[in-house]
């Protein structure tokens, strides 16, 4: 076994060993002798709902990418934008801090004879529109319901602040190397000296190469936004859409167990303090992460002889029925990705 097919391996066990542990500790928490009582109380109209959402979020995404790809270079796939989303998706949840679907994007698209330097352009245009768009989103949604949320969150409450802090901070600097590029590469430099003066950040000796990159990247991609203005806002508005999709997950299991009292709005906004917890967790789709802060966040919103059926459907939700879904199409789309590299090979030998 060689060392790139026993990094993958090492990969997989360990997210098995995730979803082993996660399904563990959540079955843990039903009560099995309720389990006929669930199923005949659970509306199954609201799941329905729960899971259009989670595909209007998948096919927004296609559109948003298709998007960005006709405006930067015209491919005669009509689809690219689709494959790109749900590839991309899958590899968000199988490797750490999402890092994997970036690389796997810019490879297919390259594999569409996109040239790299346009194929890597779409990916950040991309990425840095949804992280700039769900920053402004959440900030706005936490401090403009702090106030409303009727209980304690304090154990959460450094994670949350922790995430905001993290995304927040990346907004920040991203905005300023617009304003002056160079400045922004100096101190980020001033930084990095400073933080390898400790073991901890030993590892940072080597990154300014990678620090230019990221800060050019970001200058070009709002540069590129703001000469294509109706193409900005039309995403920025779909972005909006598609994250309130993902987020409105928990009231459609909420409504689906016949529970009243709490708003759209109030559970969106726990949602919001969910994601803000987990978004720093470095583990795979932040598996685990996401059930157990769903626990702690929504332990008042769902009575407790419900709260361990709520965590199974919302993981079911927002991990597993993505994995399946873009898993199985990632396994056809890199089938006939290979197919083709093969038939091309052919051809080119017999020339």
């Amino acid at each position: 076994m060689n060392n790139k097919n026993k990094k993958t391996f090492l990969r997989y066990l360990f997210l098995v060993s995730l979803m082993v542990i996660t399904v563990y500790l959540v079955l843990k928490s039903l009560d099995i002798s309720m389990l006929s009582s669930v199923i005949k109380m659970v509306q199954k109209e609201f799941l329905i709902v729960g899971g259009l959402a989670i595909l209007f979020y998948i096919i927004i995404e296609g559109i948003i990418l298709q998007m960005i790809i006709n405006a930067q270079y015209k491919l005669k796939s009509s689809f690219i934008g689709y494959k790109l989303a749900i590839m991309g998706f899958y590899y968000n949840l199988v490797t750490p801090f999402a890092s994997g679907s970036q690389p796997i994007q810019i490879y297919v698209l390259n594999k569409y004879k996109v040239p790299l330097s346009k194929a890597s352009g779409i990916i950040t245009n991309k990425t840095i529109l949804y992280q700039v768009v769900i920053t402004i989103y959440c900030t706005i949604f936490i401090i403009s319901n702090a106030n409303k949320l009727n209980y304690d969150l304090n154990s959460i409450m450094p994670l949350v602040m922790l995430g905001l802090f993290v995304n927040l901070f990346t907004f920040i600097v991203g905005f300023l190397a617009i304003i002056n590029t160079e400045k922004v590469k100096s101190i980020s430099y001033k930084i990095v000296d400073y933080l390898i003066r400790f073991k901890i950040f030993k590892f940072l000796s080597d990154k300014k190469t990678d620090i230019d990159a990221f800060i050019e990247e970001y200058t070009e991609s709002i540069k590129f936004f703001m000469k294509n203005k109706k193409l900005l806002i039309s995403t920025v508005i779909l972005t909006v859409i598609q994250i309130s999709c993902y987020f409105s997950i928990s009231f459609w299991i909420y409504k689906a167990f016949n529970l009243n009292g709490h708003s759209f709005i109030y559970l969106l906004t726990l949602q919001v303090y969910l994601y803000m917890a987990i978004s720093p967790v470095p583990t795979p789709g932040n598996i685990g992460a996401n059930e157990l802060a769903f626990f702690t966040i929504f332990k008042r919103v769902f009575p407790q002889t419900l709260l361990g059926y709520a965590v199974f459907l919302y993981g079911g939700f927002m991990y597993y029925s993505i994995l399946i879904l873009c898993g199985i199409f990632t396994i056809f789309a890199h089938y006939n990705m290979n197919k083709k590299h093969k038939k091309d090979s052919k051809n080119i030998e017999v020339i």
